[in-house]
């Protein structure tokens, strides 16, 4: 999905409630652009999609046969054990309708995720959201439907990997990292923790690395990306340094000298865009 696209869907979505930043919406605009170079195709899955905030950005990303399917307890908020989430079928379908009109046709489970199986909804998934139950169990049960259900270059999304109001979702993913060697974790950021299989991981980890790839996302200056050891290998963590988030003279004069060298660039240069979004890339994978 190009970089204009994901604005267009994070503006029409920006008044449906829910949780999922413009910038996640990129990254995820990123990711679908990255395999759609690499001709991975594939299916669109997503687990807690509330009112449909970034359930709608996954109906953009869909193209051609591919499908959008979707898993929420909706109404059924008795089996909401963690209580995370509250979702109205009729909201989300409400504010589907649009993706609709577009001809992509979204697959509704109403149903607990711990009841699905890689038999009922497929094994044809190249992007698969997680944003379900955020106890251990929970979290961890949709990881293993996710593996199970991904093609071989496809990407596992996982929501509060890191966060303090839901260890849960840490420890399943320790729990799934230890029992799935041949998953890694590759990126996280603004929430999202995005993971692979090892053998297709330097496919993606290629493009993230880049930094003109990252500002034609918007996902550059003020935002850093380092890279720490995690379960055995480095996770690349994208992120706004302490001293860059106060909105401070300093920090104000060096945005500002950040945007006049970017366009000084540009003017020099009229004839070269920063980056050619569509440019197949080669990695490991």
């Amino acid at each position: 999905m190009q970089p204009a696209d994901v604005k267009r869907f994070v503006k029409k979505s920006r008044r449906i409630q829910g949780w999922f930043s413009p910038q996640a919406a990129m990254l995820f605009g990123w990711v679908d652009q990255i395999q759609k170079d690499n001709s991975i195709s594939g299916d669109c899955f997503e687990i807690g999609c509330h009112h449909g905030k970034s359930a709608m950005l996954l109906g953009g990303m869909i193209g051609g046969k591919e499908k959008l399917a979707v898993c929420d307890l909706f109404g059924m908020q008795g089996s909401n054990v963690s209580r995370s989430g509250n979702g109205n079928l009729a909201t989300f379908e409400q504010n589907m309708r649009s993706v609709g009109d577009s001809g992509v046709s979204v697959n509704i489970y109403q149903k607990n995720s711990a009841a699905l199986s890689a038999d009922e909804i497929g094994t044809g998934y190249r992007f698969f959201h997680i944003d379900g139950g955020h106890n251990p169990d929970e979290a961890l049960a949709d990881l293993h439907l996710a593996a199970a259900s991904l093609v071989d270059r496809g990407v596992i999304a996982l929501d509060d990997p890191f966060r303090s109001q839901w260890p849960g979702v840490t420890e399943a993913l320790l729990r799934f990292l230890d029992e799935n060697s041949d998953f890694q974790a590759i990126m996280v950021g603004f929430n999202k923790l995005l993971l692979t299989r090892k053998s297709c991981s330097g496919l993606y980890l290629k493009e993230f690395e880049d930094l003109g790839c990252r500002e034609t996302y918007k996902l550059g200056y003020p935002l850093r990306v380092k890279q720490l050891p995690f379960h055995n290998f480095d996770l690349r963590i994208i992120y706004v340094p302490d001293y860059l988030q106060k909105l401070s003279p300093g920090n104000i004069a060096r945005r500002i000298y950040h945007k006049a060298s970017r366009y000084i660039e540009t003017r020099r240069h009229p004839g070269r865009p920063e980056v050619v979004v569509g440019k197949p890339v080669r990695g490991r994978g």
